[in-house]
């Protein structure tokens, strides 16, 4: 779910911002925003919208299917909150690291290339090098001997700096202590360790890292399941899992707890097959829980989204964006949870809520939305279509139609920027606007590299939480997801 990119910020473009007197955001609504935000809290009162919308509507050769659900938060109130990341730095990053280790041991992290690799590990480099060296007048015949030369001394050079390596390094680096020191964390932007959860099955410890960017991750895979494909809600027990949803829930917020965060809560929950392989590379059909938590405001839940829009520009150079900003990240925990317990867990931008600016917003009309919605999905680059039709022009398939199948609108909690603060951020209500994208056409199975699902002629792409609009609730402009306005 993910495809998260560090933009560098510009601080000419901050730096002729002057800041505000009052609490206001960026906004393409001509001071709407800022005056609603501004404005006290309304009076208490459900936001009235249909349950259900259906339309099919064509817009620049795209055909929109609205078949979807509206989905409103179980409150009364609105609110647009104040947050700000949590300090990253190194002693953020060892709390994490001891908070999940939860007493075990943090030992040194083995790599598979540089530092803290093993005797074993570097002697596998070593034979490559020895085996290019014996066969570099065969590989490379169709260069110069001078030439061959100069590539016999690169390996050479690359042999006796591995050999060197290899006489200091340790037989194994097993019951060796993580270095948690702050200069480690400054000089290469995390700490990371391992964890031997004593689980007979498993064939290696467990990688645990905490970065300077705000990221957590422990990658604690049952010992042959590599990856989940082909996410599906949940509807009865999961193939070769005994727990149910509830308590994959449970699990998720013990975890959490353990980090110190209580206020996270899950917002999506599906099943996702896990292809388990023998030793002779059979597959078995089991099942994992897939769970995403965000942090809600006054029951407002936050969002969780694959945003699907080309905001940054790499197809439609639209604006240079992605020269300019740094990515708006919305914050969320996710968990890969079976029997054994948390099998992966990632969480991105910690934060904290400081204040409530507005208890109570007022909204835009939900048909103001839609009109929004209408008018501008059609000017959207969708990346995943562009990938589509770039394959066109290398092989034989052929793209006759487009169709866009919106089937969930939600009105749900996300982090928008606010002006004149940097590293301070609001949570507001806006309008998400989940789908798929399917082609028709022709030769359509090279699609299927591309993580394409495709049968007879059709084509969908579908993401958990592919959101391809989103649209601020308080005033209607369609929010840019990496200028986070």
């Amino acid at each position: 779910m993910k495809r998260l990119l560090i933009i560098l910020l510009s601080l000419a473009l901050l730096a002729c911002v002057p800041t505000p007197e009052q609490e206001f955001v960026v906004n393409k609504g001509d001071g709407v925003l800022t005056q609603k935000i501004a404005e006290g809290p309304k009076e208490e009162k459900r936001f009235e919208a249909p349950s259900r919308v259906d339309d099919v509507f064509e817009t620049d050769g795209l055909t929109v299917e609205l078949a979807a659900d509206v989905v409103l938060p179980e409150v009364d109130l609105y609110p647009v909150a104040e947050v700000v990341p949590q300090n990253y730095d190194a002693a953020w990053a060892r709390r994490m690291l001891q908070s999940i280790a939860d007493g075990r041991q943090l030992l040194v992290r083995e790599s598979e290339g540089g530092e803290n690799m093993t005797r074993q590990g570097i002697l596998f480099e070593i034979q490559g090098l020895q085996a290019s060296l014996a066969s570099l007048d065969e590989d490379y015949a169709h260069l110069s001997e001078a030439e061959r030369e100069d590539v016999r001394k690169d390996l050479n050079e690359q042999l006796e700096a591995w050999e060197a390596y290899y006489r200091e390094a340790p037989e194994s680096t097993d019951g060796l202590d993580a270095d948690l020191a702050d200069a480690i964390y400054n000089a290469r932007g995390r700490m990371d360790a391992e964890i031997d959860y004593g689980r007979p099955e498993r064939r290696y410890h467990s990688p645990i890292e905490a970065r300077r960017d705000g990221t957590v991750v422990l990658m604690n895979m049952d010992d042959v399941i590599s990856q989940t494909e082909r996410y599906e809600p949940v509807s009865g027990p999961l193939r070769g899992v005994t727990i149910t949803e509830d308590e994959a829930v449970a699990i998720a917020r013990t975890f959490l707890e353990k980090l110190g965060e209580t206020e996270l809560e899950p917002v999506l929950v599906l099943a996702a097959d896990c292809p388990r392989y023998g030793e002779e590379y059979e597959r078995h059909d089991e099942q994992a829980y897939v769970l995403w938590f965000t942090r809600p405001v006054n029951g407002m839940p936050g969002a969780v989204t694959e945003i699907q829009q080309d905001v940054y520009g790499y197809y439609s150079q639209n604006g240079g964006d992605r020269m300019f900003t740094e990515p708006c990240e919305q914050e969320y925990a996710y968990f890969i949870v079976r029997d054994t317990g948390v099998n992966w867990f990632e969480w991105h931008v910690p934060s904290t809520v400081t204040r409530i600016v507005n208890e109570n917003v007022e909204l835009a009309q939900f048909d103001t939305i839609l009109d929004t919605f209408r008018r501008q999905i059609g000017v959207e680059v969708f990346p995943a279509l562009e990938e589509a039709k770039d394959a066109c022009n290398y092989t034989d398939l052929k793209i006759t139609d487009t169709t866009l199948r919106i089937d969930r609108i939600a009105l749900e909690s996300v982090r928008i920027r606010k002006e004149g603060a940097t590293g301070t951020y609001l949570l507001a209500p806006v309008w998400s606007f989940y789908g798929s994208l399917v082609v028709h056409g022709e030769n359509l199975n090279g699609l299927a590299i591309l993580g394409w699902s495709v049968d007879d002629g059709e084509a969908v792409w579908s993401v958990p939480s592919g959101c391809y609009l989103q649209i601020n609730a308080i005033d209607g402009s369609v929010i840019n997801p990496a200028l986070g306005y």
